[in-house]
């Protein structure tokens, strides 16, 4: 029987090839099973960021389980619009999705029954930049949004994020909060899926209103 051949180049490509195989199927059966824990995780984060639209923040994540399951009354997590009832009072989520300077952004708005005026919001993204656009996420800036009102006095959604100073003369100061400054286009992001997302679920929001 020939011995083989170790040096030869057609034993250097099996011996890769089988490698390159073998590697391939333990990370395909690694992520195969890792999935569902991947996407309890995010199911998990999600419902964490929705309860922060509602004022909602700092539970561990058994608390926050438990406290979806209590304040949430319908809507999945990718519906358009959930309900909710906190402390004995309706909200009606919206989500919000839009694109930032580097990458997608997203979030939820809540409001209360009269259709108009927002209890709570949450802002994400995916990789805005860290002391400027990645601010949106901090609960300072959120909080600037309570008791903000969606419509302006047009009965169009004037709901929106402007540079200090630069807001349409016509709006009123309720209207808006200030952009996160040095992040100029970051927030016009923000501006932007707001107004977008909540002219599109208006007949939801006219429908929820009292």
């Amino acid at each position: 029987m020939a011995k083989l051949n170790t040096n030869s180049n057609a034993y250097t490509i099996i011996y890769a090839s089988v490698l390159v195989i073998i590697v391939a199927f333990l990370l395909a059966f690694v992520a195969s099973a890792l999935r569902p824990t991947q996407d309890a995780n995010v199911a998990l984060d999600t419902k964490k960021q929705i309860l922060s639209a509602l004022n909602i923040r700092d539970l561990s994540n058994a608390e926050a389980e438990a406290k979806y399951s209590e304040v949430i009354t319908s809507g999945e997590l990718n519906s358009p619009t959930l309900t909710a009832n906190v402390d004995g009072e309706e909200k009606l989520i919206v989500a919000v999705k839009g694109a930032g300077l580097w990458g997608p952004l997203w979030g939820w708005v809540s409001i209360n029954k009269d259709g108009q005026t927002v209890y709570g919001t949450f802002f994400n993204h995916e990789s805005e930049t860290a002391g400027l656009g990645a601010r949106i996420k901090e609960q300072w800036f959120q909080d600037e949004f309570q008791g903000k009102k969606i419509y302006g006095a047009d009965g169009n959604v004037a709901l929106g994020v402007y540079k200090k100073g630069k807001a349409p003369a016509t709006l009123s100061a309720d209207n808006y909060v200030d952009a996160v400054t040095g992040a100029t286009l970051t927030s016009n992001g923000v501006n932007d899926m707001i107004q977008k997302c909540l002219t599109d679920n208006q007949g939801a929001i006219e429908a929820f209103k009292e």
